[in-house]
């Protein structure tokens, strides 16, 4: 059994809760799976002893995209370094400082720019108060400028290994810029409006080898912005064009009195919905998800169930494969001669006291046209499992497989591969098969 994960309840008398930008950031590239925010607005409320208490372990990020993460951050911050003034924070200076933050130094340099000068912070981490949330995390880049008529401009950029920017990218920086104004006006600072961009790695050079570098105007400026804002010798820089939208997705995520946040902290854990899919493979909380869905016999195990169609079963009540599997019974009908290969017919039908629910069910989209071979799939499936339940080994009216035909009578040393592939979503490439 899963430990007790408790609704939270928001007001003015409770301590603000943890959050950070790249949580919501991992949250939006899930699909927005309020499971992994809840779970993740849990973690950070009473740390990971859920997990323990479960036997579970977080999944970790595979080293090859941290290293080629890292590898790009070095490279953009040495050209940066050689272009501008640069400084550095660490979790190591913090720690010798004796703070937990960056946000005075951050001040400190707005406050010392003398007109003309410029400098550029890397990972200062940021700390503010916003609404009932205590949000903290480290900015990637910080550019401050103060021009010749004394006002400061600021560009809030996140450094991405990946071919192109996303909206959980857009996104994490809006965040930064909500928390670096609410910074600066506390300080009493005043500011141009603060502008965002990512600074991300490009299409890779395979990814058509008829291009001619320079050849697509829109690139070759983002590449030029690049250099002539930070200074770097590679990557291109996106500038943010319609950041208000962004600032407020902010709000209706996390920060508004009715964000999706506060919705999901104050609902019941087994009623919020979710779904395992390929996305799930790159969740903190996957081993969490698969486990739970395992015990408890969740629809999400049913291969080829869209989560829409799992939506639909548990709106009408089936909350189980098993309940799916029993929802009708298998009825043979003796044999049929097809192209001179006798093949049993079998067919299926209501199981008693069903007969209402699978009528509604066939008439319910998008569950209706698929409804026997869900079920097919559930009978399987609990076969394999050990009930006493008959099912077939093949899905009727699901046409040809795309395998050939093995038997002891034709291809019987057919040798069949299953291959698992792991996806770089930073490179859009292929970086492991296993088989």
């Amino acid at each position: 059994m899963i430990p007790p994960i408790p609704p939270l309840a928001i007001d003015d008398a409770s301590p603000p809760l943890g959050i950070s930008p790249t949580d919501v950031s991992q949250f939006i590239r899930l699909d927005q799976c309020q499971r992994y925010l809840r779970l993740r607005l849990h973690e950070r409320s009473a740390g990971q002893r859920f997990l323990r208490d479960y036997d579970v372990a977080p999944q970790s990020i595979p080293p090859i995209l941290t290293r080629s993460g890292a590898a790009f951050e070095e490279a953009v911050e040495a050209g940066i370094a050689a272009a501008f003034p640069f400084v550095r924070f660490t979790a190591a200076d913090r720690k010798e400082a004796g703070r937990d933050d960056d946000n005075a130094a951050v001040v400190q340099a707005a406050r010392a720019l003398r007109p003309g000068e410029v400098r550029v912070l890397g990972q200062p981490r940021l700390e503010a108060r916003l609404g009932h949330w205590l949000i903290r995390g480290d900015v990637d880049l910080i550019r401050l400028e103060r021009t010749l008529d004394g006002s400061l401009a600021i560009l809030i950029a996140d450094i991405k290994s990946s071919t192109s920017a996303k909206v959980e990218h857009r996104l994490q920086v809006a965040f930064y810029h909500e928390m670096l104004a609410a910074i600066l006006a506390d300080a009493g600072i005043a500011h141009d409006p603060i502008a965002l961009a990512i600074l991300y790695r490009g299409p890779a050079a395979s990814d058509d080898p008829t291009a001619v570098p320079g050849d697509d105007l829109h690139l070759a400026q983002q590449r030029l912005d690049a250099q002539r804002l930070l200074g770097a010798s590679t990557g291109l820089l996106e500038t943010i064009a319609d950041e208000a939208a962004y600032i407020g997705a902010v709000h209706d995520l996390v920060i508004g009195e009715h964000s999706t946040a506060r919705r999901v902290l104050g609902t019941d854990f087994e009623r919020i919905p979710f779904h395992l899919t390929y996305k799930c493979d790159g969740c903190l909380y996957n081993e969490f998800c698969m486990k739970q869905s395992a015990e408890s016999d969740n629809l999400s195990l049913l291969p080829h169930l869209t989560e829409q169609d799992k939506s639909v079963l548990l709106r009408e009540g089936i909350t189980t494969v098993t309940e799916l599997a029993t929802l009708k019974d298998l009825r043979r009908k003796g044999t049929i001669s097809i192209d001179g290969v006798v093949q049993e017919q079998t067919d299926l039908v209501p199981a008693p006291g069903q007969d209402a629910r699978s009528r509604h069910l066939a008439a319910t989209w998008p569950v209706g046209p698929r409804l026997d071979e869900l079920v097919h799939r559930a009978r399987r499936y609990r076969r394999w499992k050990g009930d006493a339940i008959e099912a077939i080994p093949w899905i009727p009216g699901k046409g040809y497989g795309s395998l050939p035909w093995s038997g002891p009578d034709q291809n019987p040393n057919l040798v069949r591969i299953f291959i698992d592939v792991q996806h770089d979503y930073l490179n859009d490439r292929l970086y492991m098969l296993g088989a």
